[in-house]
């Protein structure tokens, strides 16, 4: 699809979110057994760093070693081993043993992933079970370790695939941007890997105008022109693709790893097993933000015109705070 004309607009009972949860210390024959416990299905583990839960109430809950490095090596050694390679006897359970070190090692230094299955916004505070108990069971997240760079991923269905509604939520993120990493409280480790890296300021400028009209081919090249990369904050991609395939491909590249699909891809969130206050629900709540202000343009209007004057410094606290109707609360 390459015209302006997207989805329906959806409220909150339609539509649904999904959600990327990296963590450490807890290997995924537990988290499986924990989802089935829950939620019901069938768990189907081909290896030690993959597999999935299949026929849940929502679908499947895929489960996963976060390093395509080490997924590639066990793969090459149990399935792409050249057939007439015979190792001897004492070496034949080597493919095994290696993988069974790897995701032993990687329980404790990469991320394993789960992730879930489209669930109604309505029904998120049915997930929280499943956060409490890999926890209780020796979960760790952002703050387990200082090599822990983990995140947890919102997959936010698209109110509307439309472009002007779509162009108003970017407007709308580049301005919270700055407010969303302190609510957050972005790790360090976080920061510093670049899997979360800030829009870079000539974007900001380009995008934060109540003059910026583009069609949706003019916005993907302008996002590609200053992108040319999935690590963002709030990553466009998966949306741009389900829209316009054809094009993301033509400038990304067929090997870039873009799962086409009507959400936003929002990356910022810490992932904060560690503290039992923390839940997907308060995550969501804070990317709302970004959805009530696209849906007031008056207010988004006047915000940009606040940026574009004082444009050298990100906003004001207090121009959000006044944001009335969206209730901000700044520090």
């Amino acid at each position: 699809m390459t015209s302006d004309q997207g989805a329906i607009g959806k409220d909150d009972t339609q539509r649904c979110v999904g959600f990327e949860v990296e963590y450490a210390g807890v290997n995924l024959a537990m988290v499986a057994d924990v989802i089935v416990d829950l939620y019901g299905g069938h768990a189907q583990l081909m290896n030690p760093l993959s597999g999935e839960v299949t026929d849940t109430e929502w679908g499947s809950f895929k489960l996963l070693l976060d390093s395509a490095p080490l997924q590639k090596l066990h793969h090459a050694l149990n399935e792409d081993l050249p057939k007439e390679i015979k190792l001897p006897d004492a070496l034949s359970d080597l493919p095994q043993k290696v993988g069974d070190t790897i995701g032993e090692v990687a329980v404790k230094v990469v991320p394993f992933e789960i992730v879930l299955p489209p669930v109604p916004i309505s029904q998120i505070d049915r997930l929280e079970p499943l956060i409490t108990r890999i926890r209780e069971t020796g979960g760790m997240g952002t703050k387990g370790s200082l090599l822990y760079a983990f995140g947890l991923h919102i997959n936010a269905e698209a109110v509307s695939t439309e472009t002007a509604s779509i162009l108003r939520h970017i407007q709308s993120f580049l301005l919270l941007e700055p407010w969303l990493m302190e609510e957050h409280g972005v790790d360090l480790s976080r920061r510093i890997s670049g899997f979360v890296a800030p829009f870079p300021n000539d974007y900001r400028r380009l995008v934060v105008s109540p003059d910026y009209a583009p069609n949706l081919k003019q916005l993907v090249l302008d996002y590609h022109s200053h992108n040319p990369t999935r690590s963002r904050s709030l990553d466009l991609l998966p949306l741009f693709a389900h829209l316009d395939g054809e094009l993301v491909r033509s400038l990304y590249g067929a090997e870039e790893k873009i799962s086409p699909r009507p959400t936003y891809h929002y990356r910022l969130p810490n992932c904060e097993l560690g503290n039992p206050a923390w839940s997907l629900s308060l995550e969501w709540e804070r990317w709302r933000y970004v959805e009530k202000l696209a849906a007031a343009p008056d207010m988004l209007t006047s915000l940009m015109k606040d940026w574009k004057r004082d444009h050298a410094r990100m906003l004001e606290p207090a121009a959000i705070w006044h944001a009335e109707g969206i209730g901000f609360r700044w520090r």
